[in-house]
């Protein structure tokens, strides 16, 4: 009865008694989610929309220890299935093919070129076989095959002009660098005028050899430049004077797009 007294008159414990039970089931109502209970009729008035969305067995730290076995595989398997997926991975396996083979296509029409550039090799050939060897034999066919048919060269010169480098349609990468190598094969004509017969005695020897080397040393040095820079992915047209009048036939300039 004196406790009861005490209660009566000390309206304070009450107030304590409430703020303690008040802690006390705000901390049950936030463990219950991970526990897999689920919140009472008494309690949910209390609660905003906001915080009953909040609660999720995933916000708790406990949820894994607590959900049991089926829990845990049902996870892994979740990590799985994450783990496995590879957004359109089949599509970058096509796109990476197409890329490939668009970087391998730009390099083909510098076998032109190189062909022709065989002739102005001739003295370097005598001196180093070992040169010769090195360029001659994965251009063999071709050059049997030109020899074979003498028009087929000026045929897939003009094939090449008319249906790759004026159509649109081919990817730019790709017109830029035929039409690089068809630039390079009319530049090959100069040399040629000069070291044919010496014309007629009027070049020294010495000097017509030196036009025939440095000729085969340039188309090289520009062929094996351009096509390093297809397999790179990147455009070739840091040559001088020759890039600048590619970007004048087919027009726009690095990194332009059609």
């Amino acid at each position: 009865r004196t406790e009861a007294a005490k209660l009566e008159t000390n309206p304070s414990a009450d107030s304590r008694m409430n703020r303690v039970s008040i802690v006390a089931a705000v901390a049950v109502m936030g463990l219950t989610p991970s526990l897999g209970f689920s919140v009472g009729p008494a309690f949910a008035p209390r609660l905003s929309p906001s915080a009953l969305t909040s609660i999720s067995p995933h916000s708790s730290p406990l949820a894994l220890r607590s959900t049991g076995p089926a829990s845990l595989a049902q996870a892994q398997l979740n990590r799985r299935s994450l783990s496995r997926r590879t957004p359109a991975a089949t599509g970058m396996q096509m796109n990476f093919l197409v890329e490939g083979l668009l970087r391998i296509g730009s390099c083909m029409p510098y076998i032109l070129p190189m062909m022709d550039s065989l002739a102005y090799g001739r003295f370097i050939f005598q001196k180093v076989p070992l040169i010769s060897m090195i360029f001659m034999t994965p251009l063999q066919p071709f050059v049997e095959l030109a020899q074979a048919f003498p028009m087929l060269s000026f045929v897939a010169f003009l094939g090449l002009f008319l249906f790759v480098v004026r159509n649109k349609k081919i990817p730019r990468f790709v017109r830029f660098n035929t039409m690089q190598a068809l630039l390079l094969e009319i530049i090959l004509i100069f040399p040629q005028i000069l070291t044919s017969s010496n014309m007629g005695g009027l070049i020294p020897f010495m000097f017509t050899e030196f036009i025939s080397n440095m000729t085969f040393y340039s188309v090289v040095a520009i062929v094996v430049y351009s096509c390093l820079c297809n397999l790179r992915g990147e455009l070739p047209c840091k040559i001088p004077v020759i890039s600048t009048a590619v970007f004048q036939q087919i027009g726009g300039g690095a990194g332009y797009e059609d």
